[in-house]
């Protein structure tokens, strides 16, 4: 177990990919206490197992849905970016269109059975709403 992380290191000169790439790595290492499956009215979303259901039942979802989910469903209400959401569900460096973020939202407010699970901030970004 490393306490502090300091488990590598990178001797000079380094080139600014070969650093991330090790960033990410020693990210991946660490160890996490599994978090308690969130509750959000009927939505529930387990990070642990990778599962999400609504009203008890189990909601099939592709990967990046569930880490979009997942994002958001971290503080329910609160307006997560455009941006925020690529850095941390895609990647920092994504050049991909952005209109990828808008086909993953949409599929995923079909899949949760109701688009109101998901709300747009016009300008910023997105929300994860209650529906009573």
């Amino acid at each position: 177990m490393h306490l502090l992380g300091a488990d590598d290191y990178v001797v000079k000169p380094f080139g600014l990919r070969e650093l991330v790439a090790r960033v990410r790595a020693v990210a991946r290492r660490t160890v996490t206490e599994p978090s308690a499956p969130q509750h959000v009215g009927e939505l529930v979303v387990d990070r642990r197992t990778r599962r999400v259901s609504v009203a008890g039942v189990e909601v099939a979802l592709a990967p990046k849905e569930f880490d979009l989910l997942a994002l958001l469903a971290e503080d329910p209400g609160a307006v997560v970016s455009r941006a925020q959401i690529m850095d941390e569900v895609w990647d920092p460096h994504w050049y991909g269109p952005t209109k990828t973020l808008d086909v993953h939202v949409a599929s995923l407010r079909r899949k949760l059975g109701d688009p109101a699970w998901i709300e747009t901030v016009r300008g910023v970004g997105f929300r994860l709403g209650t529906v009573p």
